[in-house]
């Protein structure tokens, strides 16, 4: 997994793929680095579109938070 630093579409980290036909709606979802959670990163928001979580993603790093943009094609499930 890389963490998305760019703040522009092209740079979304894509680290799902489909798990099967017709799963889950493509979604955008901005993690920033937390401290406070065991799993580094918590969930900051989920987009619709590359554009608005990159938008979001540039509102958090000027607040000084470490965010990143991951691309979700399918819902990751237990084997």
């Amino acid at each position: 997994m890389s963490d998305h630093n760019g703040t522009g579409p092209e740079n979304v980290t894509e680290i799902v793929s489909a798990s099967c036909p017709g799963g889950m709606a493509r979604q955008f979802r901005v993690q920033v680095e937390s401290g406070e959670t065991l799993s580094r990163w918590r969930l900051a928001g989920s987009f619709g579109d590359a554009e608005a979580a990159s938008r979001f993603a540039a509102t958090l790093r000027a607040a000084g938070q470490h965010p990143r943009v991951i691309a979700c094609r399918a819902l990751p499930t237990a084997a």
